[in-house]
């Protein structure tokens, strides 16, 4: 099995040091490989003017010094002396597009990022960096809230809606497996009716073929969506959180229709958002 390769993002604020160190504890048995990106934005003048250029080779000397110094931080905090950890700076204009950029070209399992509430004002117009970066990328995003302690992935809730089981339980049971995970799966609805019941009927037979273990499924009558999955969370005390996402739509982004977007946001464990093909 070859090596995970980890990309961490910071803008060397304690939110993405907390969001580090749980992916280090998290990845580092697997003998994962870590890239820590910064962006580097330089606006203003033409990028083509002499001194643009040199600003901008400025900033990404300090940039890469100060990257330098957090990947010793890291190493000495965590104890992690042989960690395979690299560190880029990247000129870009926003975060999500450093991402997707680096992404695309090179080899990646999995992204991961601090994640802080926003107020209702930015959530609505705004979108946030966090949600932003999950639209855009085509690998996992792991959020991470500001104040997530790594102890482990003993119970994983996977909030679904049922459009693609058998391909979400193939990639959530691999993910789980490694970690010994119970996986909890829920659907919220707001009412039963024959789609659904036709839909649970599939869901538990793809979990039969599954031959997952430590797997159960549930149905949650609820209005409400996200405060349905958060309160699930609460009561069985979840480690992480796993939805299947898509690109948002204009009208998604503009009104905050997505409920993987709402509950970036809310941030009461981990958030591992797996984008759909």
């Amino acid at each position: 099995m070859p090596h995970p390769k980890i990309v961490m993002l910071t803008d060397f604020s304690p939110l993405s040091k907390v969001a580090m160190k749980f992916a280090l504890k998290m990845a580092i048995p697997l003998e994962a490989e870590f890239t820590i990106l910064s962006i580097i934005r330089v606006e203003g003048a033409p990028r083509a003017s002499l001194k643009m250029k040199s600003v901008e080779k400025t900033l990404s000397k300090i940039t890469d010094e100060e990257g330098e110094k957090l990947i010793e931080e890291l190493k000495k905090d965590l104890k992690i002396d042989k960690a395979k950890i690299q560190f880029k700076g990247i000129r870009s204009h926003t975060v999500a597009e450093m991402v997707k950029r680096y992404t695309d070209k090179n080899p990646t399992n999995m992204v991961v990022m601090g994640s802080r509430g926003a107020s209702a004002l930015k959530k609505a117009r705004l979108g946030g960096t966090t949600v932003s970066v999950i639209d855009e990328v085509n690998v996992p995003v792991l959020a991470i809230p500001e104040f997530a302690q790594y102890k482990n992935l003993q119970t994983i809730v996977l909030a679904t809606d049922l459009k693609n089981t058998a391909k979400e339980l193939d990639i959530i049971t691999e993910f789980a497996a490694i970690y010994n995970s119970h996986i909890h799966m829920i659907h919220v609805v707001s009412a039963m009716d024959k789609r659904v019941d036709a839909a649970v009927h599939e869901v538990n037979e793809v979990i039969k073929k599954s031959g997952y273990n430590k797997l159960d499924f549930k149905v949650i009558i609820d209005d409400d969506i996200p405060g349905a999955i958060d309160k699930y969370i609460k009561e069985t005390r979840a480690d992480l959180l796993t939805t299947f996402t898509h690109r948002l739509s204009l009208v998604e982004k503009l009104f905050g229709k997505s409920i993987t977007r709402t509950l970036a946001y809310m941030g009461a464990v981990p958030l591992l958002a797996v984008k759909r093909k």
